[in-house]
């Protein structure tokens, strides 16, 4: 009888939910594969390509920075980075937008997948402008 029951149990394990019944294992569910991306910007707007994976384009300059990328992120991390050929240091702002808004886009790239802005502060308290700093970016789904 306690035989039995062990065959129709159910076993929660941290990739899937496996049903055990009749003695045959079977998937309920299986963990979606981690997918994850990467990008490090150089101060003059450029794609450091050695030290990015997973974008497979990226467009814009002077603050705004539209990606392509291998999938949908659902979050993502962004900072700035120090660069000495940057033509922008000092504070300055980073802000990533998933999914962007229709008002963030790039010319070359109309949809993108995600989108990094930078900005600089020109005084204390005088707001943004445009930036042109260096950043790291990295994507999750």
């Amino acid at each position: 009888m306690i035989n039995a029951f062990m065959q129709n149990i159910s076993v929660l394990s941290t990739c899937a939910v496996i049903t055990v019944s009749d003695g045959v294992l079977t998937e309920s569910a299986k963990a979606a594969p981690l997918q994850v991306a990467y990008a490090h910007v150089l101060g003059n707007g450029t794609l450091d390509t050695a030290n990015s994976k997973g974008v497979v384009a990226m467009a814009g300059g002077n603050g705004l920075y539209c990606f392509k990328l291998t999938f949908k992120p659902k979050n993502a991390v962004a900072t700035i980075a120090n660069d000495p050929t940057a033509p922008d240091q000092g504070l300055g702002f980073i802000m990533v937008g998933l999914p962007p808004t229709p008002l963030f886009t790039c010319s070359t790239i109309p949809k993108p997948n995600a989108v990094v802005s930078t900005f600089r502060e020109t005084s204390v308290g005088s707001g943004e402008s445009a930036g042109g700093h260096a950043f790291y970016v990295y994507w999750r789904r």
